[in-house]
């Protein structure tokens, strides 16, 4: 990342002016759960004049195409309903709005000396003007940064906000291995991109990694595992190291959560005989206790301010979803209508929770507000919905499902509009946990 060099693209006057006239308006507003998706049409990149052509151009094509489809916010039009190729400096308004297309990007691109260089332009079609203008230089290898770049470029002119491309996600891998003798199934934390590609293990312990969470930051990766056959929690950061232990207390040490913006967990411990939900530092001193059950109570998020948590507790006689007020102490019941609910998600926006709740049999992802209104059931049918994770946009939901038979994550929007299967792993593959902003390529 750190060498590609992105540039302005220096064109015309008005194209300094552009960003600023972007952010004016908002073609889409991503705060409403179902919109209108915004007909794009994207020509296959050419090379640049007196550039040859190379098999790059159309590989970025692609991924930037499957970059804009991951949002659910643009319909790509087909290359057999255009009417010619856009010109540099010349783009034909009138022929892109006669196929139907309110945007155009166009891309060019040139390979030399080993340098791979690419300009990227967005046009809102029916206004006959260019939004954004980009140049990146980088080494081939480089591409799909320069692509994931210009995908939020597009997303903020278009939004107001940034999307997901810079985002990654953890997530539980079961895999069988051989060990001591016997085959054994060992669980760790495993990374991917946003898309699902550039999949990685992150922890090498072993034995089994569960719950993983992010700081704010992105620098560290909270997680569940065994020593001496009890779960502790440790924190790892992401650039390295194999994991230091936070805490590790007689009974359970799970379900870890960063409190925003703080160097700070709550956790679930068991301790005192009975599971409750405490704030712990990195150096593993427990500074509140923040609920005094008598069953178990596990699973915090915190609303984004840090002011309310939501958990799961059994006080009730069966699990489902409560949330503490953090100064008063005060907790009402917020999930009513399922037999069993758990794995509760705080949106980064704060207006809404994500849970799972069992539905005839089957657990399916489910999101209120956090008043306890306007309940919403997201997916259905035999393989269901777990461990929901918000996307730092709050518009996407990963989660896991066993609908071919074994678990793997995929993504919805907010709304339930299926997006995409994310992994095909051998074993199971559970909990996912979506990363801040920026941590892709660190």
């Amino acid at each position: 990342m750190r060498r590609i060099k992105f540039l302005l693209l220096i064109l015309l006057p008005a194209l300094l002016l552009a960003p600023a006239v972007a952010r004016a308006r908002v073609y889409i507003d991503v705060t409403q759960p179902f919109t209108r998706k915004l007909p794009l049409a994207l020509p296959v990149f050419d090379p640049l004049q007196g550039a040859a052509a190379d098999p790059l151009g159309r590989e970025a094509t692609d991924l930037l195409k499957n970059d804009l489809l991951f949002t659910g916010l643009f319909d790509i039009l087909p290359p057999s309903a255009y009417l010619g190729k856009p010109q540099v400096g010349a783009i034909n308004y009138a022929r892109w709005s006669k196929i139907g297309a309110e945007l155009l990007i166009t891309g060019n691109y040139r390979l030399s000396g080993g340098i791979f260089t690419l300009e990227l332009r967005l046009y809102d079609v029916g206004e006959s003007k260019l939004l954004v203008g980009r140049r990146y230089d980088g080494r081939p290898p480089d591409m799909p940064a320069m692509v994931h770049r210009f995908a939020d470029e597009v997303m903020l002119a278009i939004t107001g906000e940034r999307s997901v491309f810079s985002s990654v996600i953890a997530f539980v891998g079961a895999r069988q291995v051989e060990k001591d003798g016997r085959r054994q199934v060992v669980k760790e934390i495993y990374l991917m991109n946003f898309d699902g590609s550039g999949v990685r293990r992150f922890t090498r312990r072993g034995d089994i990694a569960l719950y993983p969470a992010w700081s704010s930051d992105g620098r560290f990766l909270a997680y569940s595992s065994y020593i001496r056959r009890r779960p502790a929690i440790f924190v790892q950061a992401l650039d390295g190291g194999t994991g230091r232990v936070v805490i590790n207390k007689k009974g359970v040490n799970i379900t870890p959560a960063f409190l925003p913006g703080r160097e700070i967990l709550g956790v679930s411990l068991s301790h005192t005989g009975r599971s409750n939900i405490y704030l712990v530092n990195l150096a593993g001193k427990i500074l509140k206790h923040l609920t005094d059950g008598w069953g178990i109570e596990v699973a915090p998020t915190f609303s984004p301010d840090g002011k309310k948590m939501a958990f799961v507790s059994d006080r009730g006689g069966s699990p489902q979803i409560y949330v503490l007020d953090m100064a008063s102490g005060q907790v009402r019941r917020l999930s009513f209508g399922f037999k069993y609910s758990a794995a509760p998600a705080w949106s980064p926006r704060g207006d809404r929770i994500a849970f799972q709740a069992q539905i005839d049999g089957t657990f399916q992802i489910v999101t209120v507000r956090p008043d306890g209104s306007d309940q919403q059931v997201l997916t259905s049918g035999w393989g269901g919905g777990e461990d929901p994770s918000w996307s730092p946009d709050g518009r996407l939901i990963a989660y896991a499902s066993r609908r071919t038979g074994r678990y793997q994550i995929y993504v919805m929007t907010a709304s339930g509009q299926p997006i995409k299967r994310l992994t095909s792993l051998p074993g199971d593959n559970t909990d996912p946990a979506w990363s801040p902003r920026g941590v892709a390529g660190k």
